[in-house]
């Protein structure tokens, strides 16, 4: 067993290092043969499929949507139409979409005779995924059906990716107790695998890898498919593509793709949201944020603050109101309605107002403790009780220290591990911030700021701290150097 899964990672290592990226600047296209012999059909079908790749699921429905009413009998728009509810890692089930997964589901049965012997399978598999249920039970039948299906059928490189992400969202755990890939993970990374063997251009295929290894802490494994969905354009609503390399590029400490790949994404939901506000427009919303925030995060992190600022100006107050926390500018932050109560309660305790950052702190939920933690940490530093706001870090460094993907895209703002770093200095207690800038840094290489903190410890400790000090000033873009109360 223990040779079969040595041979299996190295298999999936291998083939991932003979994939070539796209020629730069080539357009992004998926591709799905149904049984149609309307081509104008068929395009919208595939325009369906590269929504469904880029979680723009709202757009996809309207594609598929589209194809049906161009060929009524094309069982597999309807087959779309339910899986556009389901596909989306993130958000796989809704009330609403409980509803409109049902009444496609009816339709693709109703329209099945004119379809192949595959897609009637990926029928029936989505029939058990509609059924009455649990959403765990629902979903667990959906990817045990496409499990099946896919051990016999290996040719058609969208059925394995759509299997794969069954299997991602129907398996609660993707890593055993040693980190390493359960059965089904594995299984996972094999029809991935043979999916991009039989079209290294597959979209879906290099998002889903992207977040699996991610996961798995494997991300250097997934650099060919960051560079694939990295190397070309998409159109309007498919921004989601481009941003998800900035999850590799995060891990492997290449701030300035992570900056590039997700302004390319910004710009592309400022088009898409020029060209109206339909369902696939609404459905993207969510998502802009998320990319603006791998943005700031990257530019913040090199020093880059005034094109964060300059970013951040044409967006809603509440990612401003987060820049201004990364920033340390407090008084924003509290001037700001759009605020949140956890803002409020940090930007109040970096202040000195211990009765407004109680006030706001007492609105936070009692389910995240890592931010009454923060909170707790702010105010013990700025009465400087340093032994207080060290022992405050280090029980939200606790629970977020072995988290993944962690800081860039929860914390970002109030960075847990960068924070702990700078109380321990604040503490004398330069061997211990040692440890954890040391830690910091095999999370997330190349990060400046830890590596002048890092460096600072050493230098409290009369050591050699030549190397961070030299990798800080090769990193960081600012206009000023960092100080210790700049961090965290």
């Amino acid at each position: 067993m223990i040779r079969a899964a040595a041979l299996a990672g190295a298999l999936s290592i291998g083939l991932a290092a003979m994939r070539l990226p796209a020629q730069a600047g080539e357009e992004a296209h998926a591709h799905w043969t149904v049984t149609t012999t309307d081509p104008k059909a068929q395009a919208l079908f595939d325009r369906g499929l590269a929504m469904l790749y880029a979680f723009d699921v709202g757009e996809a429905r309207v594609a598929f949507g589209q194809a049906a009413q161009r060929d009524p009998d094309l069982a597999m728009a309807y087959w779309g139409m339910a899986e556009a509810d389901t596909i989306d890692i993130n958000e796989p089930s809704t009330p609403e979409g409980e509803k409109r997964g049902r009444a496609a589901v009816g339709k693709a049965r109703a329209h099945e005779s004119h379809a192949s012997a595959e897609e009637r399978a990926l029928i029936a598999a989505i029939v058990k995924r509609y059924a009455k249920g649990s959403k765990q039970e629902k979903f667990a039948r959906y990817a045990d059906e496409l499990r099946a299906f896919a051990k016999t059928n290996r040719d058609e490189p969208n059925a394995l990716v759509v299997t794969g992400f069954a299997i991602y969202t129907a398996e609660a755990e993707l890593l055993d107790a040693k980190d390493a890939l359960t059965p089904k993970a594995r299984e996972m990374l094999d029809d991935l695998d043979r999916a991009l063997v039989l079209e290294p251009t597959n979209l879906g295929a290099h998002h889903l890898r992207i977040h699996l290894l991610e996961n798995a802490k494997r991300a250097k494994e997934a650099v060919p498919d960051a560079d694939a969905l990295s190397s070309y354009t998409y159109p309007p609503g498919e921004s989601h593509l481009p941003h998800m390399a900035g999850h590799i590029w995060t891990r492997t400490g290449d701030f300035d793709r992570l900056i590039a790949d997700n302004q390319e994404a910004v710009a592309n939901d400022r088009a898409w949201f020029a060209l109206g506000d339909g369902p696939g427009q609404q459905y993207m919303r969510t998502y802009h944020d998320h990319d603006l925030d791998f943005v700031l995060y990257g530019l913040t992190t090199v020093g880059r603050d005034d094109d964060a600022r300059a970013l951040a100006k044409d967006e809603d107050a509440g990612m401003r109101a987060t820049l201004a926390l990364r920033l340390h500018d407090n008084a924003a932050v509290l001037a700001d309605p759009s605020a949140s109560d956890f803002q409020r309660a940090v930007a109040a305790a970096r202040s000195g107002d211990a009765v407004k950052a109680r006030a706001a702190l007492a609105k936070i939920e009692v389910t995240d403790p890592v931010r009454r933690d923060l909170v707790d940490a702010a105010l013990a530093l700025r009465a400087k009780d340093l032994e207080a706001g060290a022992a405050a870090y280090a029980r939200a460094y606790g629970k977020t220290k072995t988290s993944y993907p962690g800081d860039p895209k929860t914390y970002w703002a109030t960075p847990v591990g960068e924070g702990y770093g700078a109380a321990l200095l604040s503490a004398a207690k330069p061997a211990e911030a040692e440890a954890v800038f040391t830690a910091e840094l095999l999370r997330f290489p190349n990060d400046p700021r830890l590596e002048w903190g890092l460096a600072e410890a050493l230098t409290a400790q009369h050591k050699d701290d030549a190397a961070p000090r030299a990798a800080y000033h090769a990193h960081w873009k600012g206009s000023a150097d960092l100080t210790l109360d700049r961090l965290g």
